[in-house]
């Protein structure tokens, strides 16, 4: 895989993350109380899928655009249509028509329409902000952080900052208004990442034990998985929900990749309940014909 996100923009994996973010805001936003969202490794934030590099690898034929232009929506989920509404947005018009080949899923209109800009967790949550909270975009790309500081230059409840993103948990934690919520989603392109992230989120929970922490990870090698469970089973964190969607066994139809998981740490009451039927609808939209799979389960201390 080329982990730079222009390449993967708007696919199957963006759209579990970005739907599970929303509805992680939207049970923050519950009560009134000033919310901050703290994204470690933020990216550019748009990505034009009409790009060279986007129609290189054509991902998001696989994701936004199964969703995009379905006809039936039927038993649809509440934050589908949020997350579509926020993708719709953002473009304001500037859909493009396309014939990508969306594998098993059937579409009754003649004329496909997709976006021409996917927008990542950045804008995502931007939408989703009220006058009240706060979002901290920590890039450590130079030309990445470079795009997201001229998008949100005049933005007053947007901030940006060119650092590490592991070091910005020690930097920007605890929030001062107390609520926050952390997305840490790398790129994985050290074999040691997963270990990095469990270093990280020891110090982070030492800073701010009741913050909501959202770990996305690709899943391609059982044993590191299974390894990484043991170790986020050993931090000092109430509750760990896990969830995985698997799209097929085709690697080369996903962009070398068919199976992603997150991980919510002190996700909030009954939030388990909510997310199961999202991830099963996903799953049967973007899964199609193909082989998959999905999960939504407790990660379990050791007794």
């Amino acid at each position: 895989m080329n982990y730079r996100h222009i390449y993967h923009a708007g696919n199957f994996a963006d759209v579990f993350k970005h739907c599970i973010l929303i509805m992680l805001m939207q049970s923050l936003s519950q009560k009134d109380k000033a919310i901050s969202y703290l994204d470690t490794h933020a990216g550019i934030g748009l990505y034009d899928l009409t790009s060279e590099n986007a129609q290189k690898t054509r991902e998001y034929e696989n994701g936004i655009a199964r969703l995009y232009n379905l006809q039936d929506y039927t038993n649809c989920p509440e934050v589908i249509n949020t997350y579509l509404q926020i993708v719709r947005a953002v473009n304001n018009g500037k859909d493009i028509i396309d014939r990508p080949n969306i594998g098993a899923v059937t579409l009754a209109a003649s004329t496909i329409y997709l976006p021409k800009f996917y927008p990542g967790s950045p804008y995502i949550m931007r939408s989703l902000l009220r006058s009240q909270d706060y979002i901290t975009l920590v890039e450590m790309h130079p030309e990445d952080v470079l795009a997201l500081k001229q998008e949100f230059q005049k933005d007053k409840q947007v901030a940006v900052h060119h650092l590490d993103g592991y070091q910005s948990m020690k930097a920007f934690l605890p929030p001062k208004n107390g609520r926050g919520l952390i997305l840490i989603d790398p790129a994985y392109e050290q074999k040691d990442e997963m270990q990095n992230i469990i270093a990280a989120m020891q110090i982070a929970l030492d800073r701010f034990s009741v913050g909501i922490y959202a770990i996305w990870y690709p899943i391609k090698d059982q044993e590191m998985i299974q390894s990484f469970y043991k170790d986020l089973k050993q931090l000092a964190a109430q509750n760990i929900l896990i969830t995985g969607l698997s799209v097929g066994e085709d690697a080369s139809a996903y962009g070398g990749l068919t199976s992603c998981g997150m991980a919510i740490i002190n996700a909030p009451w009954q939030f388990e309940k909510q997310l199961k039927p999202m991830v099963a609808w996903l799953s049967r939209i973007l899964v199609g014909d193909s082989i998959g799979k999905h999960d939504v389960r407790w990660l379990l201390h050791d007794r």
